[in-house]
């Protein structure tokens, strides 16, 4: 666990809503300055509370997705933020009396006390990008979802299951309506049908301003990951504008661990109680290496037989599992050190 250490003299936590804050000031001591709640988020009136001691502060306030804003008007006002993550910020929940008030006074007490487990704030020109990105990625899961549902559907009425490629869509269609006589079952495939075109014409498009917005960022890093078997144009800006720097991870190990590839031991007394914290890190990461894994067994022979290999020794989940935290560990080191993607030293690892 990594804490943030404060360097100024006061320090402010927030509890933030998004209808108003409550805010906490206090000394090197601990002495509260200013306890008090600011509604409508009124940040002009922040600054006036906090003007005596803005000359050497620094603001936090739980990680949430209304946090940003104030990322951005702390530094537009030149004030030092840190962004806490609230999964790891225990001492808040553990509080007998929880509200408002206590919380930014405990989040208040954590920065002066060097116990803040700070998370990343991406960059404010990057996020729309990567907002893109996530939505597109939500929406593939949507469409995927409803193209499962009919092809369901088509085999619950006794009729052969319909393939679809990127080639045969309005074939695949066609074969849908085709196999429902009644009238509602029809016009619930029809909704189902037009809302599946609907979300292949916004995908292209979404796919479209990314290509286009994402032109000039990174551009070297780009092609050293698109020479790594099984990473495509959108995985490789998805762990571009995930991952945003490789040096803020400053080993191997925290990188795959922040890419949800490895899970946490839980012992005590000699006994092992099962893994925990599968779901600490960036989902979008994580997703975007299994997906790597499955398609660069496909793509490269090596690999295939590499995952073969393991599908014996440890089954078909775990032997993807292992083959997406070797591909993050390759795609650490290939962003690190800028050399290309070497699929034998991936097999044989460490030496």
């Amino acid at each position: 666990m990594k804490y943030y250490k404060t360097t100024t003299k006061y320090n402010c936590g927030i509890d933030l809503h998004t209808r108003q804050m409550y805010i906490c000031v206090m000394d090197e001591e601990g002495n509260i300055l200013v306890h008090r709640n600011i509604r409508n988020n009124d940040f002009q009136f922040f600054l006036k509370l906090v003007e005596p001691y803005r000359h050497d502060l620094t603001v936090t306030c739980e990680s949430c997705f209304v946090c940003f804003w104030l990322a951005d008007a702390c530094e537009d006002a030149g004030i030092k933020f840190v962004l806490a993550h609230a999964y790891y910020v225990k001492s808040i929940a553990a509080n007998k009396h929880k509200n408002d008030k206590e919380d930014c006074r405990e989040l208040a007490e954590c920065l002066r006390t060097n116990r803040i487990p700070p998370a990343y704030v991406c960059p404010r020109d990057l996020r729309p990008v990567r907002k893109l990105l996530r939505r597109r990625n939500k929406f593939v899961k949507n469409r995927s979802e409803l193209t499962g549902h009919s092809t369901s559907e088509v085999m619950a009425v006794g009729n052969q299951p319909l393939t679809i490629s990127s080639n045969s869509k309005e074939r695949w269609r066609e074969g849908v309506r085709a196999s429902f006589d009644n009238p509602v079952d029809s016009f619930t495939t029809e909704a189902e049908l037009t809302i599946i075109k609907s979300y292949d014409e916004v995908i292209l498009k979404m796919e479209q301003r990314i290509e286009k917005h994402a032109r000039d960022f990174q551009q070297q890093d780009y092609r050293l990951l698109r020479t790594a078997s099984g990473i495509g144009k959108i995985l490789a800006l998805t762990i571009l504008y995930e991952t945003i720097d490789i040096k803020r991870f400053p080993t191997v190990k925290d990188y795959i661990s922040y890419c949800r590839l490895v899970c946490g031991t839980n012992e005590s007394g000699g006994k092992d109680f099962g893994g925990k914290g599968r779901k600490m890190g960036n989902p979008y990461l994580k997703w975007a290496f299994m997906q790597a894994a499955i398609l660069s067994k496909r793509a490269d022979p090596k690999l295939n037989a590499y995952y073969n290999k393991l599908e014996r020794k440890k089954g078909k989940h775990t032997a993807n599992a292992i083959i997406a935290a070797k591909i993050a560990r390759a795609v650490y080191f290939m962003l690190d050190r800028k050399t290309g993607f070497n699929v034998d030293q991936l097999i044989k690892g460490r030496r």
